[in-house]
């Protein structure tokens, strides 16, 4: 059974469930049992390295794990076992909607420095994920997508509008071109910026993920102003300006801390006419997560396909930009630096 994919960076969401009074939290032994055996067995139907472990043997570990631990680790400890054994390190098990127990590596995921800190702490929801401007020298249109938060129901309504009324706003100005910004997007909600960037392109196809690296387990598709998931639309709405033709190119902008959502967006639009990526390779989190909700306050979000653009490129360990532009992100000055002005040469070129 397929299952609605909603994508939420491990990288985002920085607030630990395990700071929360362990006296609230404790979890009967009964119903400890029924929540482990369900996390089995969604792993085993879903998680895309099931057919990688030995799962009587994992299952038997993870059991006597539980019985050694107390309050939300008789789960979570168990949980990060099995995503440590599956190899998954962007699948997460989130308490409350946190991410409370995962498995990181090293080599995936963007690089936990000061540059990292400073953006989880003054980019996240700063406000409802949009910021833009027209580049008045150049008549460019500017447009920073953020992160995005946990975001729910009539919180993703409101993030997709102000893109779309962001959009809008610049598309009056009759900008020469189209830069979008993912570099500080270190993810959290793709639908948001999905359903808000239709706006800008009404219609395309945007590829997916896959299970196989051949074959399309999920399609995603721009229709008529609105962002589709397998023939569906969760968060369809008006457009608001579609009487206002956009034009120019388009140049996305990449960094190592664009992740997880944000990497959905770039392979959305990589491989795209009039479109090119541009800056970093991306951080590596570019994989779907299932959303399984276990109880009213534990929900398993598996690993369970990479992303793959419209071309077929399968991207396990983030996405490579069309031109390659290494440069030190400076937050103080984004609109400045070697990535911004190759785009702005990029979108010059007749």
């Amino acid at each position: 059974m397929k299952n609605l994919i909603i994508i939420f960076s491990l990288c985002l969401l920085l607030t630990s469930c395990k700071n929360v009074a362990q006296e609230n939290l404790a979890t009967p032994s009964g119903e400890t049992a029924i929540l482990l055996d369900s996390l089995i067995s969604l792993a085993k139907q879903n998680s895309y390295y099931a057919a990688t472990v030995n799962w009587d043997e994992l299952e038997k570990e993870m059991k006597l794990m539980s019985t050694n631990h107390d309050s939300i680790d008789k789960l979570g400890k168990p949980a990060e076992l099995m995503f440590k054994t599956l190899g998954d390190v962007h699948g997460m098990l989130m308490f409350d909607y946190k991410v409370a127990f995962n498995h990181r590596s090293k080599n995936i995921g963007p690089p936990n420095d000061s540059t990292y800190r400073t953006i989880g702490a003054t980019k996240i929801n700063s406000p409802y994920a949009v910021h833009g401007e027209i580049l008045k020298e150049h008549n460019i249109a500017y447009l920073e997508i953020l992160a995005t938060g946990v975001m729910q129901g009539t919180q993703i309504d409101a993030a997709r509008d102000t893109i779309r009324n962001t959009i809008c706003k610049l598309k009056k100005k009759n900008p020469k071109g189209w830069i979008i910004d993912l570099r500080c997007n270190i993810g959290g909600n793709m639908n948001p910026m999905m359903a808000g960037l239709a706006e800008l392109i009404p219609n395309a196809n945007l590829g997916g993920d896959t299970k196989d690296g051949k074959n399309f387990y999920s399609k995603w598709s721009f229709e008529n102003g609105n962002f589709y998931e397998n023939g569906n639309s969760n968060y369809k709405a008006d457009n608001q300006c579609e009487n206002i033709s956009s034009k120019g190119k388009i140049a996305v902008l990449t960094s190592k801390y664009t992740a997880s959502s944000g990497e959905v967006v770039v392979s959305s639009l990589k491989a795209q006419d009039h479109i090119k990526i541009i800056g970093e390779k991306t951080s590596g989190l570019s994989s779907t997560n299932g959303w399984f909700v276990l109880s009213d306050k534990w929900v398993f979000a598996p690993m369970t396909g990479y992303y793959m653009s419209k071309d077929k490129t399968v991207h396990t360990n983030g996405i490579i930009p069309d031109i390659i532009v290494s440069e030190e992100l400076d937050l103080n000055n984004l609109l400045e630096g070697k990535v911004i002005d190759k785009a702005i040469e990029w979108i010059r070129i007749e």
